[in-house]
């Protein structure tokens, strides 16, 4: 059978044999199978990107940026970090920890970096800030849009490692305590603008609160604050050592 079938294929004229080797066939599902894979992955890196949004959210209290989100997940899905896709967002549940309750293991930090970038390639002005903390005085600044309790908790120079020796930030940001509590400088209150109602609150149980206390977490830095001035208070009333954790122990 053999045999035959080579001799019909050889006395078969060109012009009546059947164009089947000239079609296109096998071509779609290799371009179908590309636009699956590019989709799959658009998924991943968007499952990702959400996460790092809910993490922001939940834990600082803000939503990180979309642009910042979007920067840390293609940090870690550039091939040079030698995470694969199928571990990237394990790895970021990894570095975000146990995120409900204030815990960070590295994600902070990556979120950090990126979000200088982006605002510097935004043309975000830094903003200056001096600090007075008993006898001691130093300088601070970040980005406008970011508050004090960003300082706190991202910043890296050496104003910043001084307040973050004087401000806990227990509650991580979500105006659940007050020990952000800082004074605006009479000079500059009308510009940093009163505390809502949910602030006074918080700032009624704070260590001596003044006319021109704040939280911390809710200054946000603009332009028009450049040069501002705050005291740190003496002492701090850190509501969360006072909270009863059940012991699943």
């Amino acid at each position: 059978m053999l045999r035959a079938a080579l001799r019909c294929r050889t006395l078969v004229p060109r012009s009546r044999r059947s164009p089947c080797l000239r079609r296109p066939a096998f071509r779609a599902p290799r371009a179908s199978s590309s636009s699956h894979a590019a989709s799959a992955r658009d998924a991943q890196l968007e499952e990702a990107t959400a996460f790092v949004v809910r993490v922001g959210a939940v834990r600082e209290g803000k939503t990180y940026s979309r642009d910042v989100a979007e920067g840390v997940v293609a940090a870690l899905a550039d091939p040079a970090s030698g995470v694969p896709l199928s571990a990237l967002l394990p790895t970021l549940k990894q570095l975000a920890g146990a995120y409900e309750i204030g815990e960070d293991n590295g994600l902070d930090a990556l979120a950090a970096a990126v979000e200088r970038e982006v605002n510097e390639r935004a043309g975000k002005q830094l903003v200056h800030c001096s600090i007075k903390a008993g006898s001691a005085s130093f300088d601070v600044s970040a980005y406008e849009g970011t508050s004090l309790y960003d300082v706190v908790r991202r910043g890296e120079d050496d104003g910043a490692r001084a307040l973050q020796s004087y401000l806990e930030c227990a509650c991580s940001g979500v105006m659940a305590c007050s020990t952000c509590h800082v004074y605006v400088a009479p000079a500059w209150f009308d510009r940093v603008g009163a505390p809502c109602e949910a602030e006074l609150d918080m700032l009624d149980l704070a260590h001596e609160p003044r006319d021109n206390s704040r939280l911390g977490c809710q200054l946000v830095f603009t332009p028009e604050l450049d040069g501002l001035e705050l005291e740190v208070p003496d002492g701090a009333n850190n509501l969360m050592d006072h909270i009863p954790f059940e012991d699943r122990g």
